[in-house]
């Protein structure tokens, strides 16, 4: 293959979006750099960094600053540019924005709102001005709330949330059935339903995420919350020298356990019990035991280090179940960041967080399967890079 064929391959594009319109040519042009931040259960991020000289953006584009009264719309360039409308840049604007290369399919990448707008007026240079966007993830997160809502289901709870904040709830099947069922439970056995305890939308939705084992993320006005969107086989090989520019892993035991236990106890009867949750490392399996505390002193099933979470009321049957599921999350979350680690790449849309990609070309013990936990992708006057953040999952 030519040179002249490689080329487009590595000649970064993008297409920015706002309001639905594509943004006009004389904006285009002032752009210096596009980044956008891609990550786990928080809001994806995208900067707009633009030279503004003359301050022409900020005069003419901007509502609500005092400015004196300019038209509606600016025609900057010769006749038969685009005008380009006053306001532009309002916050709560939406924003789409696609990243690839020229001569191949852009991939959507990023939609949100425009939530803050950054000046720069340096001593001896151009001013500049800098876009930044949350995808509608971010609407959760203003404001906090101290409320109950009785023994109303975790699904229903995800749905309210959802609906205040002018998004559509998606939400998993085994969801809707597992809260149904320790609904029930509280019912019958006089459990107590769930509360918002001075926390924000976002983070009472990460707490019922967390009671389920699942992920939630938005896509457009759409919220998911599932169980189910890990993917288990890689969508793309990076091999270091060529795509992937530079791997730094990081080995660590710190704060490493081999057991999740839980010290329950029965209110009607003094009695209390511990359920384990533990990974065999020899044989790459999970095991779980229940005993009696009494027999909790002979030592626990496995060998290793443990974290033992005591004292959980047993209001009903579902505080087990709930407290079970913790401590299998726990034990996932620690085991699977004993190897960590940073990445920079050729820019490649497709490595997104939750994505699992495979890293080749560093020898047997750091070349493998990784999950991505965060990914930035950065388009500037340097090219398309993406940086990311690994673990090696151990335990999926």
């Amino acid at each position: 293959m030519t040179v002249a064929a490689l080329a487009p391959r590595y000649a970064p594009d993008y297409a920015l979006s706002i309001n639905g319109s594509t943004i006009p040519a004389p904006l285009r042009s002032a752009i210096t750099s596009v980044r956008y931040q891609d990550g786990r259960q928080a809001a994806d991020r995208v900067e707009v960094s633009l030279a503004n000289p003359d301050l022409r953006w900020l005069r003419q584009h901007i509502r609500g600053l005092g400015f004196s009264p300019a038209p509606t719309a600016v025609r900057i360039g010769p006749v038969g540019v685009s005008p380009i409308p006053r306001g532009l840049f309002d916050l709560d604007n939406a924003l789409e924005l696609q990243l690839g290369y020229t001569g191949s399919r852009l991939e959507k990448v990023f939609v949100g709102d425009i939530t803050s707008l950054t000046m720069s007026f340096p001593g001896g240079g151009m001013p500049t001005m800098t876009l930044v966007a949350h995808d509608r993830l971010h609407r959760l997160a203003q404001g906090s709330a101290a409320r109950g809502f009785g023994l109303l289901p975790d699904f229903l709870i995800a749905v309210i949330l959802s609906a205040e904040n002018l998004l559509i709830p998606a939400i998993d099947p085994t969801i809707t059935a597992a809260s149904s069922i320790i609904a029930a439970l509280n019912f019958v056995f006089g459990g107590t339903g769930r509360k918002q305890r001075g926390q924000s939308d976002l983070q009472l939705l990460a707490e019922i995420a967390n009671s389920y084992d699942a992920d939630f993320w938005v896509e457009g006005d759409v919220v998911y919350l599932s169980r189910f969107i890990k993917e288990y086989t890689p969508r793309l090989t990076l091999t270091w020298g060529q795509s992937l520019l530079d791997f730094s892993p990081r080995i660590s035991t710190v704060g490493q356990v081999a057991g999740v236990s839980m010290k329950f106890t029965l209110r009607e009867i003094p009695l209390d019990f511990l359920v384990t949750a533990f990974w065999d490392f020899d044989r790459e399996t999970l095991g779980a035991s229940v005993m009696p505390g009494m027999a909790s002193g002979g030592g626990p099933p496995f060998s290793g280090p443990a974290l033992t979470i005591i004292d959980q009321p047993v209001a009903s049957p579902a505080d087990i179940t709930t407290s079970a599921i913790q401590a299998i999350s726990t034990l996932r979350k620690k085991i699977n960041n004993r190897l960590t680690g940073s990445a920079t790449a050729i820019g490649d849309p497709a490595i997104r967080a939750g994505a699992v990609v495979r890293l080749e070309g560093m020898g047997p013990d750091f070349s493998g399967d990784y999950r991505v936990s965060a990914a930035t992708h950065t388009i500037d006057a340097g090219g398309y890079r993406t940086t990311f953040e690994v673990n090696k999952e151990i335990l999926p």
